[in-house]
Protein backbone atom coordinates (compact mmCIF):
# COMPACT_ATOMS: atom_id res chain seq x y z
CA UNK A 1 0.00 0.00 0.00
CA UNK A 2 3.02 2.42 0.12
CA UNK A 3 3.07 2.61 -3.42
CA UNK A 4 -0.79 3.83 -3.86
CA UNK A 5 -1.79 6.76 -3.31
CA UNK A 6 -5.15 7.60 -1.83
CA UNK A 7 -7.77 10.19 -1.94
CA UNK A 8 -10.94 10.74 -0.59
CA UNK A 9 -14.02 13.06 -0.86
CA UNK A 10 -16.34 13.63 1.43
CA UNK A 11 -18.13 16.45 4.13
CA UNK A 12 -17.08 18.49 7.01
CA UNK A 13 -18.87 19.97 9.36
CA UNK A 14 -18.37 23.26 8.73
CA UNK A 15 -18.70 26.17 5.88
CA UNK A 16 -15.61 23.95 4.17
CA UNK A 17 -18.47 21.37 2.88
CA UNK A 18 -17.54 18.66 0.65
CA UNK A 19 -13.90 18.49 -0.45
CA UNK A 20 -11.25 16.53 -2.10
CA UNK A 21 -8.01 15.10 0.12
CA UNK A 22 -4.89 13.33 -0.03
CA UNK A 23 -4.29 11.20 2.53
CA UNK A 24 -0.87 10.55 3.05
CA UNK A 25 -0.42 9.85 6.40
CA UNK A 26 -2.41 9.40 9.42
CA UNK A 27 -1.73 13.31 10.01
CA UNK A 28 -0.91 14.52 6.91
CA UNK A 29 -3.82 14.88 4.69
CA UNK A 30 -3.93 18.32 2.96
CA UNK A 31 -6.75 19.22 0.58
CA UNK A 32 -5.96 18.41 -2.98
CA UNK A 33 -7.98 16.42 -5.85
CA UNK A 34 -6.23 14.04 -8.39
CA UNK A 35 -5.80 15.27 -10.88
CA UNK A 36 -6.15 11.65 -13.55
CA UNK A 37 -9.91 12.30 -12.65
CA UNK A 38 -10.23 15.29 -14.19
CA UNK A 39 -7.88 13.90 -17.38
CA UNK A 40 -9.66 15.10 -21.28
CA UNK A 41 -10.87 12.04 -22.62
CA UNK A 42 -12.67 13.68 -26.04
CA UNK A 43 -13.82 16.40 -27.94
CA UNK A 44 -17.27 16.89 -28.83
CA UNK A 45 -19.33 18.19 -31.81
CA UNK A 46 -19.56 21.33 -30.32
CA UNK A 47 -15.98 21.48 -28.68
CA UNK A 48 -17.45 20.34 -25.51
CA UNK A 49 -14.83 18.43 -23.57
CA UNK A 50 -15.62 15.53 -21.71
CA UNK A 51 -13.55 14.39 -18.98
CA UNK A 52 -12.97 11.36 -16.77
CA UNK A 53 -15.27 11.75 -14.28
CA UNK A 54 -18.16 12.97 -16.50
CA UNK A 55 -18.98 8.79 -16.66
CA UNK A 56 -19.90 8.72 -14.13
CA UNK A 57 -23.06 10.13 -11.20
CA UNK A 58 -20.71 10.70 -7.97
CA UNK A 59 -23.77 11.02 -5.88
CA UNK A 60 -24.92 7.38 -6.25
CA UNK A 61 -23.10 4.27 -5.86
CA UNK A 62 -20.38 4.50 -9.04
CA UNK A 63 -17.18 3.07 -9.63
CA UNK A 64 -14.42 3.10 -12.69
CA UNK A 65 -11.09 2.24 -13.64
CA UNK A 66 -8.52 4.47 -15.72
CA UNK A 67 -5.68 3.49 -17.46
CA UNK A 68 -3.53 6.41 -18.15
CA UNK A 69 0.04 5.27 -20.36
CA UNK A 70 0.89 8.84 -20.31
CA UNK A 71 2.10 8.56 -16.59
CA UNK A 72 2.01 4.75 -16.22
CA UNK A 73 -0.66 4.65 -14.42
CA UNK A 74 -3.90 2.92 -12.67
CA UNK A 75 -6.60 4.53 -10.93
CA UNK A 76 -9.76 2.96 -9.30
CA UNK A 77 -12.40 4.94 -8.02
CA UNK A 78 -15.67 4.22 -6.60
CA UNK A 79 -18.10 6.59 -5.12
CA UNK A 80 -21.39 7.84 -3.97
CA UNK A 81 -21.03 5.32 -0.72
CA UNK A 82 -23.42 6.74 2.19
CA UNK A 83 -22.53 7.59 5.61
CA UNK A 84 -25.43 6.76 7.91
CA UNK A 85 -23.14 7.91 10.97
CA UNK A 86 -22.67 11.02 9.65
CA UNK A 87 -25.49 11.76 7.82
CA UNK A 88 -27.41 11.58 11.03
CA UNK A 89 -25.07 13.93 12.61
CA UNK A 90 -24.75 16.37 9.70
CA UNK A 91 -28.69 16.17 9.36
CA UNK A 92 -28.77 15.58 5.71
CA UNK A 93 -26.73 12.95 3.50
CA UNK A 94 -23.16 12.29 3.18
CA UNK A 95 -21.55 11.22 0.41
CA UNK A 96 -18.10 9.31 -0.06
CA UNK A 97 -15.66 8.61 -2.83
CA UNK A 98 -12.26 6.77 -2.74
CA UNK A 99 -9.85 7.08 -4.92
CA UNK A 100 -6.38 4.60 -5.63
CA UNK A 101 -3.40 5.43 -7.46
CA UNK A 102 -0.95 2.96 -8.34
CA UNK A 103 1.62 2.54 -10.65
CA UNK A 104 0.60 0.28 -13.49
CA UNK A 105 2.24 -3.50 -12.66
CA UNK A 106 0.34 -6.26 -12.39
CA UNK A 107 0.74 -6.73 -8.83
CA UNK A 108 -0.69 -3.36 -8.14
CA UNK A 109 -3.93 -4.45 -11.30
CA UNK A 110 -4.43 -7.56 -9.22
CA UNK A 111 -5.13 -5.29 -5.62
CA UNK A 112 -7.46 -3.00 -7.37
CA UNK A 113 -9.56 -5.32 -8.97
CA UNK A 114 -9.73 -7.03 -6.22
CA UNK A 115 -11.17 -3.71 -4.21
CA UNK A 116 -13.48 -3.27 -7.09
CA UNK A 117 -14.72 -6.71 -6.97
CA UNK A 118 -15.37 -5.64 -3.11
CA UNK A 119 -17.66 -2.36 -4.30
CA UNK A 120 -19.32 -3.99 -6.74
CA UNK A 121 -20.49 -7.04 -4.06
CA UNK A 122 -21.43 -4.23 -1.92
CA UNK A 123 -23.21 -2.14 -4.74
CA UNK A 124 -25.50 -5.61 -5.34
CA UNK A 125 -25.62 -5.78 -1.19
CA UNK A 126 -24.58 -9.31 -1.03
CA UNK A 127 -21.10 -8.34 0.75
CA UNK A 128 -20.79 -5.13 2.61
CA UNK A 129 -17.28 -5.13 3.64
CA UNK A 130 -16.38 -2.36 1.52
CA UNK A 131 -19.58 0.20 2.55
CA UNK A 132 -18.34 -1.20 5.98
CA UNK A 133 -14.36 0.02 5.26
CA UNK A 134 -15.81 3.47 4.62
CA UNK A 135 -18.08 3.76 7.36
CA UNK A 136 -15.27 2.91 9.68
CA UNK A 137 -12.46 4.66 8.40
CA UNK A 138 -13.89 8.32 7.42
CA UNK A 139 -15.23 11.03 10.42
CA UNK A 140 -15.66 14.25 10.62
CA UNK A 141 -12.50 16.21 12.26
CA UNK A 142 -13.20 19.41 14.01
CA UNK A 143 -15.37 21.81 11.78
CA UNK A 144 -13.61 22.27 8.81
CA UNK A 145 -11.87 18.90 8.34
CA UNK A 146 -12.49 15.62 8.08
CA UNK A 147 -9.72 12.31 8.68
CA UNK A 148 -9.41 8.95 7.13
CA UNK A 149 -8.17 6.31 9.37
CA UNK A 150 -5.42 4.49 6.77
CA UNK A 151 -4.99 1.79 8.89
CA UNK A 152 -8.29 0.78 8.53
CA UNK A 153 -8.34 0.67 5.27
CA UNK A 154 -4.85 -0.99 4.83
CA UNK A 155 -6.65 -3.78 6.96
CA UNK A 156 -9.51 -3.86 4.71
CA UNK A 157 -7.19 -4.40 1.57
CA UNK A 158 -4.96 -7.09 2.99
CA UNK A 159 -8.31 -9.16 3.76
CA UNK A 160 -9.32 -8.59 0.12
CA UNK A 161 -5.89 -9.91 -0.98
CA UNK A 162 -7.25 -13.58 0.48
CA UNK A 163 -10.11 -13.80 -1.94
CA UNK A 164 -9.39 -16.97 -3.92
CA UNK A 165 -9.97 -16.53 -7.52
CA UNK A 166 -9.12 -18.50 -10.62
CA UNK A 167 -6.48 -16.29 -12.63
CA UNK A 168 -7.09 -16.80 -16.29
CA UNK A 169 -4.89 -14.75 -19.04
CA UNK A 170 -6.18 -16.13 -21.80
CA UNK A 171 -8.47 -13.23 -22.44
CA UNK A 172 -8.56 -13.02 -26.43
CA UNK A 173 -12.09 -13.70 -26.72
CA UNK A 174 -12.69 -10.75 -23.96
CA UNK A 175 -11.39 -7.58 -25.33
CA UNK A 176 -14.39 -6.72 -27.56
CA UNK A 177 -16.32 -4.04 -25.53
CA UNK A 178 -19.70 -4.38 -23.81
CA UNK A 179 -21.83 -1.45 -22.79
CA UNK A 180 -25.65 -2.23 -21.84
CA UNK A 181 -28.08 -1.25 -18.85
CA UNK A 182 -27.26 -2.06 -15.13
CA UNK A 183 -28.59 -5.17 -14.15
CA UNK A 184 -27.85 -7.22 -10.78
CA UNK A 185 -27.11 -9.99 -13.51
CA UNK A 186 -24.72 -8.06 -15.83
CA UNK A 187 -22.85 -6.97 -12.43
CA UNK A 188 -22.67 -10.08 -10.93
CA UNK A 189 -20.88 -11.54 -13.89
CA UNK A 190 -18.87 -8.34 -14.41
CA UNK A 191 -17.38 -9.17 -10.57
CA UNK A 192 -16.42 -12.71 -11.70
CA UNK A 193 -14.71 -11.74 -14.51
CA UNK A 194 -12.38 -8.69 -13.13
CA UNK A 195 -11.42 -10.82 -10.18
CA UNK A 196 -10.76 -13.64 -12.85
CA UNK A 197 -9.09 -12.30 -15.39
CA UNK A 198 -6.57 -9.52 -16.46
CA UNK A 199 -7.51 -6.37 -17.47
CA UNK A 200 -6.54 -5.59 -21.48
CA UNK A 201 -3.97 -4.76 -22.42
CA UNK A 202 -5.91 -2.97 -25.21
CA UNK A 203 -9.49 -3.68 -26.43
CA UNK A 204 -11.67 -3.11 -29.31
CA UNK A 205 -14.19 -0.12 -28.60
CA UNK A 206 -17.88 0.48 -29.87
CA UNK A 207 -16.30 2.64 -33.00
CA UNK A 208 -14.08 -0.77 -34.03
CA UNK A 209 -10.95 1.15 -32.89
CA UNK A 210 -8.41 -0.73 -30.73
CA UNK A 211 -7.52 1.11 -27.78
CA UNK A 212 -4.84 0.98 -25.58
CA UNK A 213 -5.54 3.73 -22.48
CA UNK A 214 -8.81 5.45 -21.19
CA UNK A 215 -11.25 4.14 -19.10
CA UNK A 216 -11.43 0.73 -19.11
CA UNK A 217 -14.57 -0.18 -16.65
CA UNK A 218 -17.86 1.79 -15.44
CA UNK A 219 -20.62 1.07 -13.32
CA UNK A 220 -22.82 3.93 -12.41
CA UNK A 221 -26.71 5.38 -11.77
CA UNK A 222 -27.12 7.40 -14.73
CA UNK A 223 -25.52 9.61 -17.26
CA UNK A 224 -25.79 12.74 -18.23
CA UNK A 225 -25.30 12.35 -21.85
CA UNK A 226 -26.64 8.81 -22.83
CA UNK A 227 -24.03 7.81 -25.36
CA UNK A 228 -20.97 8.99 -23.53
CA UNK A 229 -19.79 5.43 -22.82
CA UNK A 230 -19.73 4.35 -26.43
CA UNK A 231 -18.09 8.24 -26.92
CA UNK A 232 -15.39 7.23 -24.90
CA UNK A 233 -14.47 4.26 -26.31
CA UNK A 234 -15.11 1.93 -22.48
CA UNK A 235 -14.22 -1.98 -22.83
CA UNK A 236 -17.18 -2.59 -19.57
CA UNK A 237 -19.62 0.16 -18.98
CA UNK A 238 -23.25 -0.10 -17.50
CA UNK A 239 -25.96 2.68 -16.26
CA UNK A 240 -29.63 2.82 -16.25
CA UNK A 241 -29.72 4.99 -19.20
CA UNK A 242 -27.22 4.13 -21.44
CA UNK A 243 -27.56 4.23 -25.14
CA UNK A 244 -25.73 3.00 -28.18
CA UNK A 245 -25.01 6.26 -30.83
CA UNK A 246 -25.72 6.05 -34.35
CA UNK A 247 -22.83 5.28 -36.30
CA UNK A 248 -21.53 7.32 -39.35
CA UNK A 249 -20.65 4.82 -42.00
CA UNK A 250 -18.27 6.88 -44.36
CA UNK A 251 -17.37 4.66 -47.95
CA UNK A 252 -14.39 4.88 -49.99
CA UNK A 253 -14.93 6.88 -53.27
CA UNK A 254 -13.41 3.30 -54.96
CA UNK A 255 -16.23 1.14 -53.31
CA UNK A 256 -18.60 4.06 -54.25
CA UNK A 257 -17.66 3.65 -57.71
CA UNK A 258 -18.08 0.19 -57.32
CA UNK A 259 -21.43 0.25 -55.92
CA UNK A 260 -22.81 2.92 -58.80
CA UNK A 261 -24.09 0.49 -61.47
CA UNK A 262 -26.03 -2.02 -58.98
CA UNK A 263 -27.38 0.89 -56.56
CA UNK A 264 -31.13 0.83 -56.84
CA UNK A 265 -31.32 4.52 -56.16
CA UNK A 266 -29.44 5.44 -59.23
CA UNK A 267 -32.17 3.47 -61.13
CA UNK A 268 -35.21 5.12 -59.01
CA UNK A 269 -33.53 8.86 -60.08
CA UNK A 270 -33.60 7.70 -63.59
CA UNK A 271 -37.14 6.44 -63.71
CA UNK A 272 -38.76 9.82 -63.38
CA UNK A 273 -37.39 11.72 -66.60
CA UNK A 274 -38.12 8.04 -68.77
CA UNK A 275 -41.78 7.99 -67.47
CA UNK A 276 -41.99 11.68 -68.02
CA UNK A 277 -41.36 11.58 -71.74
CA UNK A 278 -43.67 8.31 -72.27
CA UNK A 279 -46.40 10.47 -70.52
CA UNK A 280 -45.64 13.25 -72.83
CA UNK A 281 -45.61 11.29 -75.87
CA UNK A 282 -48.72 9.43 -75.66
CA UNK A 283 -50.73 12.79 -74.54
CA UNK A 284 -49.58 14.25 -77.91
CA UNK A 285 -50.41 11.10 -79.53
CA UNK A 286 -53.82 11.32 -77.90
CA UNK A 287 -54.60 14.99 -78.99
CA UNK A 288 -53.02 14.10 -82.32
CA UNK A 289 -55.56 11.25 -82.99
CA UNK A 290 -58.35 13.74 -81.50
CA UNK A 291 -57.76 16.55 -83.53
CA UNK A 292 -57.73 14.29 -86.51
CA UNK A 293 -60.83 12.61 -85.97
CA UNK A 294 -62.61 16.37 -85.56
CA UNK A 295 -61.39 17.05 -88.88
CA UNK A 296 -62.61 14.10 -90.73
CA UNK A 297 -66.08 14.53 -89.17
CA UNK A 298 -66.43 18.68 -89.78
CA UNK A 299 -65.23 17.09 -93.90
CA UNK A 300 -68.22 14.93 -94.15
CA UNK A 301 -70.23 17.01 -92.40
CA UNK A 302 -70.21 19.42 -94.92
CA UNK A 303 -68.99 17.32 -98.04
CA UNK A 304 -73.03 16.25 -99.11
CA UNK A 305 -74.10 19.77 -99.24
CA UNK A 306 -71.46 20.89 -101.73
CA UNK A 307 -72.18 17.56 -103.80
CA UNK A 308 -76.48 18.29 -103.57
CA UNK A 309 -76.21 21.72 -104.91
CA UNK A 310 -74.36 20.54 -108.73
CA UNK A 311 -77.07 17.72 -108.85
CA UNK A 312 -79.75 20.56 -108.38
CA UNK A 313 -78.75 23.16 -111.24
CA UNK A 314 -78.05 20.11 -113.29
CA UNK A 315 -81.91 18.90 -113.15
CA UNK A 316 -82.92 22.61 -113.77
CA UNK A 317 -81.30 22.23 -117.11
CA UNK A 318 -82.06 18.75 -118.66
CA UNK A 319 -85.96 19.60 -117.57
CA UNK A 320 -88.24 21.73 -119.70
CA UNK A 321 -89.42 24.66 -118.83
CA UNK A 322 -93.29 24.77 -118.37
CA UNK A 323 -94.89 27.95 -120.68
CA UNK A 324 -98.12 29.11 -118.49
CA UNK A 325 -101.10 29.10 -121.43
CA UNK A 326 -103.01 31.62 -122.05
CA UNK A 327 -106.96 31.30 -122.70
CA UNK A 328 -107.89 33.08 -125.95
Amino acid sequence: MNNFETYVKTSALGKTGIHWRKIETQEHQPIGKPSLIQRQLFKGNNNQITIVNDLIDEVKPSLLIFRDKKDNKLLLEVTGIESPQRSEKLGRIVLNSIVWIADDLEENEVILRKIAYSAIQSFLKKDLAFSKMVEESIDFFELEEFRVDLDIISKFIQSVEQINYQQNNTIESKRSYQIEHTSSNALEKLAEEIINQPLPKNWIAWDENTKTDGVLLVVTESLEKRTILHDAGVWRGFASNVEEPIKEVIQSPEKKKEETPSQPSTVREDSPPKNQTIRLIIILLIVAITVAGILVSLKLLFQPQQIQQPQIQEQQILQPQIQPTQNP
